[in-house]
């Protein structure tokens, strides 16, 4: 199956799927019959999805986009001051969440939106440690920090394609797009959040994050940091992604340990500790 098959499968699929809105989620493609171009401008339903995710995009975003970035901001909305996973007893503004740390946020955010192949955002903990990737590597979801022996999140958004580190940028800050705080050892990243609303003429950008529990916090507290901004059509480019990753690399059978469980398990959290 070529790429630009496989390619024209995957818009038919994830735009059928969202704009459809058959679930809150999306944790596989699908299937349906009108496929959208890049240039698609935004349809009622897309309109919606921001509407109700209290957020402002660009009109000329494609429906894909303005739909997946709705979802995330809803997600992250409704679950900024959750105690973990699966615990929405609420903490106060401000509180550490050592059970539910901040990468491990953010990439729920992104597979409420669909952009996590295979995982939904209510999946255990367990699943976003080990997240084995159509690509044939295994990610851990719950980490942002530098460590050699693993894949944290960071990695995977440059690895599947859906992010862009454009730097220092702030300003080009969108809701679901993802900052990156670098206050880790040698300048490392240390620390992630989701863009909830984008800034105006006269406010910043603002934050939703995991420990510390934060809503619509101010853009400029997560500095140093890089804007990882969402690629166009990013919904598209993971799932064309996963279906031509999976066919170059079939998923052996799970070990009952797998190496990363040998050096470090859930709940652990990311050794980089509570955050702004």
């Amino acid at each position: 199956m070529s790429y630009a098959f496989r390619r024209r499968l995957a818009s038919t699929a994830v735009v059928a799927g969202l704009v459809c809105a058959a679930a809150p989620a999306l944790s596989a493609p699908a299937f349906a019959a009108q496929p959208v171009t890049a240039t698609q401008t935004v349809s009622a339903a897309a309109t919606a999805a921001a509407a109700k995710a209290h957020i402002r995009l660009p009109l000329s975003l494609p429906d894909t986009d303005v739909i997946s970035r709705a979802l995330e901001v809803q997600f992250a909305n409704t679950h900024w001051n959750w105690t973990a996973w699966n615990d929405s007893t609420p903490v106060a503004f401000g509180d550490a969440q050592p059970n539910y740390q901040c990468a491990e946020f953010v990439a729920r955010a992104l597979a409420a939106a669909g952009l996590v192949p295979g995982l939904s955002p209510d999946a255990p903990q367990s699943d976003y440690f080990d997240y084995a990737a159509p690509n044939g590597k295994v990610y851990d979801l719950l980490l942002i920090s530098d460590l050699p022996q693993y894949n944290n999140l960071y990695a995977y958004l440059m690895d599947s394609g859906i992010g862009q580190d454009v730097g220092d940028q702030p300003t080009q800050a969108q809701p679901g797009d993802i900052v990156v705080t670098y206050l880790g050892p040698d300048g490392t990243p240390s620390h992630t959040g989701l863009v909830a609303q984008a800034p105006t003429a006269t406010s910043e950008a603002t934050v939703d994050a995991h420990n510390n529990a934060r809503l619509d916090y101010g853009y400029s507290y997560y500095a140093p940091s890089h804007l990882v901004r969402l690629v166009p059509n990013a919904l598209l480019e993971v799932w064309t992604w996963a279906a031509t990753q999976e066919a170059e690399h079939p998923q052996p059978a799970p070990a009952t340990v797998t190496p990363q469980q040998l050096l470090r398990g859930p709940g652990l959290g990311d050794p980089a500790g509570p955050q702004v």
